[in-house]
């Protein structure tokens, strides 16, 4: 009994002591992973401190913050806020880390973020004033101090961009210029809109409004005739255009206290799809006349570039007032509604200047263009005027470099939505046509050099490329909205004219075969060979 005793004693013991191994066994299993996990973390972390691993991840960032220039994800903003966070954070000597702030804080503003966006801003122009990417930073640091309406801050940030000794001269500084000159009512934190030279909206004030006859979207007629005797406002805008959203509340407000009073507005469409407008009417229950108008026609006539754009008419048809944005927009239909009301009216132009005829501001045409032209058709058949221009590259282009060549002339910006959507069309002709005497020139109405660039660098867009700054090329081919393209032949002669997105491959494809099978009258002059990529 003793001996069974010590027996079971035992077996416990080794019982026990197995456990105890395994348990020990298997710690030491555990820390040896740990080790191991702890190793590769420490070795990552050699890489990730690499001047490649470092150069990988700004390249990152950047690429996803070009690719989204103008999109409002809040994923992708958050997924640039987090990355920029942690890179400043980790890399704050970086050569490019100027860059990585730039897209910190606006992304960060874009999510509604201003604040914090503001004090991004303010830390790298206090680290360093004179970085690559201080005139940008600088430019939307003032616009977002005017989104939260602190114009003073404002006033400081545009005002060190234009005193900056380095930057003065730049177009950043230009732009903070021209919105200090503004009301402060108008600065709402947007960049101004671009004004084409000699037609500028205040310009139209005193003039007869252009008529139009269009359908609505109920497929009724709308005419500036059917709403002769009453105030009408012509409002050019978009579901897309962020300050045309800012601006609905002002318009509805204007249109429900005066509606009842001879009071109409006009609302003139830039939206890319007829549903989405639609859709965005019936939400937000805007109760006026709507046409929608994709390709710009109706802003060709009044030389609208950008939205939102307002023109304000009188009984008589005659412009009063442009460009009414904010609480001056119910102030003055309120005054022009009151004066209309007193004032009787007899009939269709009976004061005023036939709307029939298109009244345009003065501007003085080139010798080469044909006199004034309404609509780009008009050019069909005639000369295409001769330019000289340098391209993204440096070189110096005019299109007698290319004759004996079928040249696209094509008129266009990033900011606008109907030219993007026919990038692809473009795109596609170009890579078919390129090796059979057929050229693209892309005339760029950008407001800055610097999303063109880059958005021609990652859109890989290989043909020429001018950034027509000053506007003068669009002033000679008299292009009052974008997208406008003219299709020149081999002589120098405008076959195609359009405003808007066109059968581009068809209209090209029949020239360039019609251009192929004619003899070439003068061979030494066929176009010079000049590398097509603007990078």
């Amino acid at each position: 009994m003793q001996f069974k005793n010590q027996k079971n004693y035992i077996d416990k013991i080794n019982r026990r002591y197995t456990f105890c191994s395994i348990c020990v066994i298997t710690m030491m299993l555990l820390l040896s992973n740990i080790y191991n996990i702890t190793n590769a973390e420490s070795v990552e972390k050699a890489v990730e401190l690499s001047p490649a691993k470092i150069g990988y991840k700004y390249q990152e960032i950047k690429s996803i913050a070009k690719k989204n220039l103008n999109k409002n994800d809040t994923d992708v903003l958050e997924n640039i806020v987090s990355k920029s966070q942690n890179f400043i954070q980790n890399h704050p000597k970086y050569k490019r880390i100027d860059e990585i702030y730039y897209y910190l804080g606006n992304a960060l503003i874009r999510l509604e973020k201003v604040e914090e966006g503001i004090v991004v801003f303010e830390t790298l122009f206090k680290e360093d004033s004179d970085a690559r990417y201080v005139p940008t930073i600088l430019l939307e640091l003032g616009l977002a101090y005017d989104k939260v309406g602190n114009h003073v801050k404002a006033d400081e940030a545009y005002n060190s961009l234009i005193e900056h000794p380095k930057y003065n001269k730049r177009s950043q500084a230009k732009k903070a210029e021209d919105i200090l000159e503004m009301d402060l009512e108008l600065r709402t934190g947007e960049l101004p809109k671009p004004q084409l030279p000699g037609s500028q909206p205040n310009q139209w004030i005193g003039k007869a409004a252009p008529a139009f006859k269009v359908m609505d979207l109920n497929n009724e007629e709308i005419t500036l005739d059917k709403y002769h005797g009453q105030v009408v406002l012509i409002d050019f805008w978009a579901t897309w255009c962020g300050p045309c959203i800012g601006e609905l509340p002002n318009v509805k407000a204007t249109y429900d206290k005066y509606k009842d009073k001879k009071f109409q507005i006009i609302g003139i469409s830039w939206d890319k799809s007829q549903i989405t407008l639609e859709t965005f009417i019936k939400e937000q229950n805007l109760g006026w006349v709507h046409h929608y108008d994709p390709f710009g026609q109706i802003a060709n006539q009044y030389g609208v570039t950008g939205i939102p754009s307002t023109f304000l008419l009188d009984g008589e048809g005659i412009i009063r007032k442009t460009d009414l944005r904010g609480p001056a927009l119910e102030i003055a239909v309120g005054e022009l509604v009151e004066e209309n009301l007193k004032n009787p009216h007899h009939g269709p132009h009976s004061k005023s200047i036939p709307a029939t005829k298109l009244i345009k501001p003065s501007n003085p045409t080139s010798n080469n263009s044909p006199g004034p032209i309404n609509k780009p058709t008009n050019w069909i058949g005639k000369p295409a005027p001769e330019i000289t221009i340098t391209n993204l590259k440096g070189e110096e282009l005019s299109l007698e470099d290319f004759k004996g060549q079928v040249v696209l002339l094509d008129f266009w910006a990033t900011w606008c939505g109907p030219c993007i959507t026919e990038i692809p069309k473009v795109k596609k002709t170009y890579e078919k046509y390129k090796d059979q005497k057929f050229q693209i020139i892309g005339i760029s109405l950008d407001r800055s050099l610097t999303p063109l660039t880059e958005y021609i660098q990652q859109e890989e867009l290989s043909w020429h490329h001018y950034w027509d700054e000053d506007r003068k090329i669009r002033t000679l081919f008299e292009v009052k909205a974008i997208p406008s393209a003219f299709l020149i032949d081999g002589d120098g002669i405008i076959q195609k004219a359009y405003l808007g997105g066109f059968d581009v491959e068809t209209a090209v494809a029949e020239l360039v075969d019609k251009n192929l099978k004619k003899v070439d009258q003068t061979p030494t002059n066929s176009g010079k060979n000049k590398d097509n990529t603007d990078n």
